[in-house]
């Protein structure tokens, strides 16, 4: 019988996580591009080898992850670790929050997939068409802060990023990872296993998985840092909307943090409708909160009632498309502006309710299958804002008739 020695094992490969040492820039665009060829995005393939593809990838991760973390802290976010008052060597997680949280008067809170990074929506972007700011947290932030509390209130809302991904502990690197991470972590050689997740070591307290974070981000962070006079927005992706559907969902907890909550935006979520059990906020979601689904239509297009159709699920609240027909890490970036204006018109009016939508599609095979024929009038239902864009921001009830150059107006 023969062995082979652990010296003789291939070395696990190593790269530096910074743009300039992987050899990439950033454009004026802001997009990655190679130095080699700056008309081509990050490249994973490089090698037949996986070990040597997962790590190059890290380490392009771990160079988006600073870029976007200063970005973030240059906009004036700050970055806390959780539990509360956890120190540097402790096992932690970071989240970012507004360096003035506490004087604010109105409050977003981000949960995003529990597959990214803090403050990364989708690597598809980062590291392709649209670039950094447009693919992260960064444009997300922007838009916040540009906009107002309220009308009688010019400040803008605070900001919480939560961290849906990073719920793993990496003792040796002393720094919290995600599942991706975990399994391109350092090794002896090239040809280990992954490291064994221990229950014990590598959980954070608190945050030991994305349901434990949730209800750690409401009552400690939530809690303790902000106004309790304060109302929150809460935007919930993929996990993330499940995860605070079935936080607020329970009677204890909504009896807390439902007075509290303005609006709740549901996006990629499959939280069903018949798992609402309790009616209060059954009532409560129906009036305040808005799922959005995959779909290749406008953003802001109502899709369905709370009820659902034939192909689309019942999410308990009125259904709206983000313009992004296949992937649901895309949906934020192109859709955060309806929903955040959605959350201003909420901020408005203390009495806001979901308006009553109808959608009638013609020309399709059933009455929930769209044809739309830009010859043909179609009738539907969008939603009523002052941040409405042409007919995707038109009115409760309305309808569209085609001008002679095919594009629609509202009548």
């Amino acid at each position: 019988m023969f062995r082979r020695l652990a010296s003789s094992l291939p070395k696990d490969p190593v790269y530096p996580a910074d743009l300039t040492g992987l050899g990439y820039f950033i454009n004026a665009k802001d997009e990655i591009r190679s130095t080699e060829n700056p008309k081509a995005y990050f490249k994973y393939f490089i090698t037949k080898n996986q070990r040597h593809n997962d790590a190059q990838r890290e380490a392009m991760n771990g160079a988006v992850r600073k870029i976007v973390s200063d970005r973030l802290e240059h906009l004036g976010l700050q970055k806390i670790r959780l539990p509360l008052g956890a120190t540097e060597k402790e096992p932690n997680l970071p989240i970012f929050i507004s360096s003035n949280l506490k004087s604010k008067r109105r409050v977003v809170i981000l949960f995003y997939e529990h597959t990214q990074d803090i403050g990364v929506f989708a690597h598809r972007i980062i590291g392709g068409k649209g670039g950094l700011d447009a693919g992260s947290a960064v444009d997300f932030v922007k838009y916040i802060q540009s906009q107002h509390t309220s009308p009688d209130n010019a400040d803008a809302p605070g900001i919480i990023l939560a961290n849906m991904g990073q719920l793993r502990w990496w003792r040796r690197g002393k720094t919290a990872v995600t599942q991706t991470s975990w399994y391109a972590l350092p090794q002896k050689s090239s040809v280990e296993n992954p490291y064994r997740f221990d229950d014990e070591r590598n959980v954070i307290p608190g945050n030991h998985d994305s349901e434990q974070h949730v209800n750690y981000m409401f009552n400690h962070v939530v809690a303790e840092l902000v106004d309790p006079a304060a109302k929150l927005d809460i935007l919930g992706v993929s996990d993330g909307a499940v995860k605070v559907s079935t936080f607020l969902e329970d009677p204890d907890n909504f009896k807390i943090w439902g007075p509290r909550v303005s609006a709740f935006a549901a996006v990629a979520t499959w939280y069903h409708a018949s798992e609402i059990k309790n009616v209060d906020f059954a009532s409560w979601f129906l009036d305040r909160g808005r799922a959005f689904l995959i779909s290749p239509e406008p953003a802001g297009t109502f899709l369905s009632g709370p009820e659902g159709t034939k192909r689309i699920q019942a999410c308990g609240c009125p259904i709206f498309s983000l313009a992004e027909p296949y992937y649901s890490e895309t949906m934020l970036p192109k859709g955060y502006k309806t929903i955040l204006n959605w959350f201003y018109d909420v901020a408005s009016d203390p009495n806001y309710a979901n308006p009553k939508f109808e959608r009638i599609d013609i020309g399709g095979e059933s009455d929930d299958e769209p044809g739309w024929d830009p010859n043909d009038g179609v009738a539907f239902d969008v939603e009523a804002s002052e941040h409405g864009e042409g007919v995707k921001g038109a009115v409760e009830t309305g309808f569209v008739e085609p001008e002679e150059d095919g594009r629609a107006k509202l009548q």
